[in-house]
């Protein structure tokens, strides 16, 4: 009895090692990494197609082969845009799923603490979209970003200005929050320094009727209006304030402004002159080998989401992803992840202005950035100026 007791014991003890070693064995046939972003939350619209950007480009590796015969498996969660919910995945991925590294997420503040976390295991965290400054210089360890940096967007516009309007008064809009805050803050130390006069319209996160900020930005008389908010907000904003009687120049930051959202603003607002859009990446319009490799594979592949150039961003992020992880060679751990991507350069021609360049204390890299105006009569994006290139800062942190 004993015996036949001690071998059922024994049998379930060898399966539940085999259900323990699974994500293992997983691992040693494919390189698995994570992905966390809001598909299901408020700014879903703006992060799924730079999560499909990233699934694009990942379909397009594994039917190529993968890396040296090794697929790339993703493990795919939703945040919802929830900070506790973007720690709990993170922390399911690297427990259960074995993952090396993460990529993507959503909004800054879901950021900070999935970095805080993945810090005290050692797993390199990735993000796009957005950023936040544990990527720029002192970087902290394991945190790195090839989006957007509030404030290094913000004095990137203040510069792009120029190409608009030489001088006068610009009022800058956004939403009350950290990111859109530090964005307007160097938005206007830039703006200031070049001989702009700067005035500025905050509104609450929830707003949905932008009338009374419109009219509010009116009645100031700008010369240039710009905008530091996502998708929702522009669609909002933009015909508000021409129903306000302001029809110069608008500026788009594009925090996930895709161009569709751009075109439809200008049909909702009945005038689809004076808007502008400064990006990071380049947009779909741009003519080149670059631009037609993603849209190759989004016609290909399928997408829910309209081609845009999140998608753009989500496919550099990808190949972002497949440099490090073929020059982390086989098999990759996380120690050796990490210790490739402080060093990493990958070119993006035609998709960017330069290549995302990491450096030990530089986790986010020099950025380039570029300013495009709507053309109502091609229904298109134009290059307004070249691509500006952002080493650093200008200005201090505050």
């Amino acid at each position: 009895m004993e015996k036949h007791v001690s071998r059922k014991l024994f049998a379930a003890a060898i399966l539940a090692a085999s259900a323990l070693a699974a994500p293992a064995a997983s691992a040693q046939n494919a390189y698995v990494i994570g992905y966390i972003t809001d598909l299901s939350g408020p700014l879903a619209d703006s992060y799924t197609p730079t999560w499909q950007g990233f699934e694009l480009y990942m379909k397009a590796l594994n039917d190529r082969g993968g890396i040296n015969g090794k697929k790339v498996e993703v493990i795919l969660d939703d945040d919802g845009l929830k900070a506790d919910r973007a720690v709990a995945n993170a922390k399911k991925q690297t427990e259960r799923d074995n993952v090396v590294g993460i990529f993507g997420l959503s909004l800054s503040s879901t950021q900070a603490p999935v970095f805080t976390e993945m810090r005290k295991i050692g797993v390199p965290v990735v993000t796009t979209f957005s950023g936040i400054l544990d990527a720029l210089p002192p970087s902290k360890p394991f945190s790195y970003s090839t989006g957007v940096v509030f404030e290094v967007a913000g004095e990137a516009i203040g510069e792009l200005t120029k190409n608009i309007k030489p001088n006068g008064k610009i009022v800058g809009m956004t939403f009350d929050s950290v990111g859109g805050r530090a964005a307007l803050s160097h938005n206007k130390r830039m703006a200031e320094s070049l001989g702009y006069t700067w005035d500025e319209v905050l509104f609450p996160v929830t707003t949905s009727d932008f009338t009374p900020f419109a009219q509010a930005v009116a009645e100031k008389k700008p010369d240039i209006v710009v905008g530091h908010y996502g998708s929702g907000q522009n669609l909002g904003v933009i015909p508000a304030l021409r129903r306000s009687g302001y029809t110069g120049p608008y500026i788009v930051a594009s925090y996930g402004v895709t161009e569709d959202t751009v075109r439809q603003a200008a049909v909702r607002a009945g005038n689809d002159e004076n808007v502008y859009y400064v990006t990071r990446y380049a947009t779909i319009y741009d003519n080149n080998p670059g631009i037609a490799e993603v849209s190759a594979a989004q016609k290909k592949y399928g997408t829910s989401k309209p081609f845009s150039s999140m998608h753009l961003t989500g496919w550099t992020l990808g190949k972002f992803a497949e440099t490090a992880l073929k020059a982390c060679g086989w098999p990759c751990t996380r120690e050796q992840l990490d210790k490739v991507i402080q060093t990493l350069k990958v070119d993006a021609p035609g998709l960017t202005g330069g290549p995302i360049e990491m450096s030990p204390q530089d986790h986010y890299g020099p950025t380039y950035w570029r300013l495009y105006v709507w053309n109502p009569k091609t229904t298109s994006m134009e290059p307004k100026s070249g691509w500006l290139k952002k080493a650093a800062l200008k200005f201090p942190l505050q």
